[in-house]
């Protein structure tokens, strides 16, 4: 018989009072069919994808996304802490469950930090999450908890295209991307950290977001030899077809190692977004944008920021002027111990001519060290609405110094 140390954490949370109302509120969340939750899940595939829709998604796909984050591990302790403040409970609590999930002991100095919910199910929730984890975590979990991927298109491209089955983990690989209002730059960099030369390192896009995306280099590159400690650089053009370029840069690298064994290097898979380096400032008043927006779709998401809203409202102005909006309000006003501030602004398409226009509003109480912060998207393109408001939700996080800079 198992011990009980070695239970999963779904069967050892299953018994408690706050866990079983937990699972029937999620049900009562819920409320799409089956295909629609398939659909949702079909487009949360990596941890970008993940993160984007735990920040901007509806009440559903954070639920999604969150847990969905469980199963990457560490990697996705950033964006679960982010979650411990959503204004949703059922999220606050999900996301306590996915980090204790990991079965990290890392994860212990999070929670803590979250112990004082003003929900009695979330409090609940994280106390007993805590008292687990203090039992039976690990410093490196004694077994892997992460969940399997189904097979999927990708991999069966993987399959087909005879990538070899060994992996080396003598080479590592670095890539990155740079964007201009006509370009994309796709830039890999292999590292040989063996002791023998390799040779034949052949890089390939095996997938990139094809409906903004036009290459105007050839999908397979390769370096003859990489030397021990050397490393070896390519670029992959790509033109840039309309405003707004989101999706992922997958890559395969093969290679034949001095003994002329082939093998394969893990290349990962880079999530690229471009939306307003493709959009220009419009000059614009405030009345003439009243009068504009009826004719516009609307979107918009509120989140809970570990910031003092004046210092939050400070970083604003310049993250309209590089967003290329123009701004044609911005206020602010105390009163009462409160501090509010809006700014909003307008741009529009080099490709399509369409508008986008944004306001953000910041709420807090002076000297909190929290506020709130709604971003409003009006777009004649309502495709873009989602995707504006997380490019712009993340540039925010990476000026307060929330989340390491990724190509924002």
């Amino acid at each position: 018989m198992s011990k009980k140390s070695d239970r999963a954490l779904s069967e050892s949370l299953g018994g408690g009072e706050t866990l079983s109302r937990f699972r029937k509120a999620i049900k009562k969340a819920f409320k799409s069919s089956d295909d629609k939750i398939e659909r949702m899940l079909e487009g949360i595939t990596s941890i970008q994808a993940c993160r984007d829709a735990a920040l901007t998604g509806d009440e559903e796909q954070r639920i999604l996304a969150i847990c969905r984050l469980g199963q990457y591990g560490v990697d996705a302790f950033e964006s679960l802490e982010i979650a411990l403040v959503d204004e949703n409970w059922i999220v606050r609590a999900l996301a306590a469950g996915m980090l204790t999930y990991t079965r990290r002991l890392d994860a212990i100095p999070i929670l803590e930090r979250y112990t004082n919910d003003n929900n009695d199910y979330v409090k609940d929730t994280i106390d007993y999450c805590l008292e687990w984890l203090k039992k039976y975590g690990r410093d490196i979990p004694e077994r892997n908890l992460v969940l399997e991927p189904r097979e999927n298109t990708v991999e069966l491209l993987f399959d087909t295209d005879g990538i070899p089955l060994r992996e080396t983990d003598d080479v590592l690989v670095i890539n990155d991307y740079e964007t201009t209002p006509e370009t994309l730059e796709y830039g890999i960099t292999i590292k040989n950290e063996g002791k023998k030369p390799i040779h034949e390192v052949t890089v390939k896009i095996l997938a990139y977001p094809r409906d903004g995306l036009e290459p105007v280099d050839e999908l397979t590159q390769v370096i003859e030899t990489i030397e021990p400690g050397d490393s070896g650089a390519l670029i992959f053009g790509f033109s840039v077809t309309q405003d707004c370029i989101e999706g992922e840069i997958i890559t395969s690298v093969q290679l034949i190692d001095d003994s002329g064994e082939d093998l394969s290097a893990k290349a990962g898979n880079v999530f690229v977004r471009s939306l307003f380096t493709q959009y220009t400032p419009v000059e614009m008043t405030m009345d003439e944008f009243i009068r504009l927006k009826s004719d516009m779709k609307q979107w918009n998401r509120e989140h809970a920021m570990l910031s003092r809203a004046s210092e939050l409202f400070e970083v604003m102005g310049d993250l309209f002027e590089r967003k290329n909006l123009h701004v044609f309000q911005n206020e602010t006003i105390e009163r009462d111990g409160a501090f509010m501030g809006v700014i909003a602004g307008i741009a529009e398409g080099k490709f399509s001519g369409k508008y986008l226009g944004v306001t953000i509003t910041v709420v807090g109480n002076i000297g909190d060290k929290l506020s709130k912060l709604r971003i409003d998207i009006f777009a004649e393109d309502p495709e873009i609405e989602q995707s504006a408001a997380s490019e712009l939700f993340e540039t925010l996080q990476t000026d307060l110094g929330l989340i390491e800079d990724n190509n924002l």
